[in-house]
């Protein structure tokens, strides 16, 4: 018997992907997007992502060809962030930032676990075509609220952009199956 791919099963790998975003900092004065790669694990776990946003997406494709090109020359290192003493993880590359951690961990080992899954991943990784849009900020824009005693001559003013307002919590707690609030505990 042969590996699951030669027996023509498509088995899911870790690939990067590109993600079209608002850059952090204005772009000659305006809000514009950028791409930023990411690479994700199989599962669609992030295991790490671009240090910069490029303006094209050719561009950020040629950072990640050129990373996984040298990936024999990268220096991985790990650190604490001073204002939180959470660990990070970072890629260099001819002492140039080429690869982030995708998040901050609580614990040293963590990073190193999550580091080490970066660096397996990296060389083999599907570079996928195209790029994701993608919005950090979902909110809609909030319409201005009616006077206090809503409109003259009309009913009271009474928000109605949440379904559970009012509601008590355990009509909450037995939607999901006498599951926990979400709202309040976090795993």
């Amino acid at each position: 018997m042969g590996t699951l791919e030669e027996e023509g099963i498509r088995v899911q790998r870790s690939r990067f992907v590109f993600l079209a975003a608002p850059m952090p900092e204005p772009y000659q004065g305006q809000a514009a997007d950028g791409i930023v790669w990411m690479l994700v694990s199989p599962n669609n776990r992030p295991l790490g992502r671009g240090p910069v946003y490029h303006e094209a997406y050719a561009q950020c494709r040629e950072a990640v060809l050129d990373l996984q090109a040298n990936v024999d020359r990268v220096v991985p290192l790990e650190g604490t962030v001073p204002a939180s003493g959470q660990w990070t993880w970072r890629i260099e590359l001819d002492d140039a930032l080429v690869a982030l951690s995708s998040r901050s961990y609580l614990r040293a080992r963590e990073c190193s676990y999550n580091l080490e899954r970066f660096l397996e991943a990296l060389p083999q990784a599907e570079v996928v075509l195209g790029v994701r849009s993608v919005r950090r900020d979902r909110r809609r824009v909030a319409e201005p609220l009616p006077p206090a005693g809503g409109v003259p001559g009309g009913p009271p003013y009474r928000p109605s952009h949440s379904p559970y307002q009012g509601q008590p919590r355990r009509e909450l707690r037995h939607r999901d199956g006498g599951a926990v609030d979400r709202r309040r505990h976090r795993p």
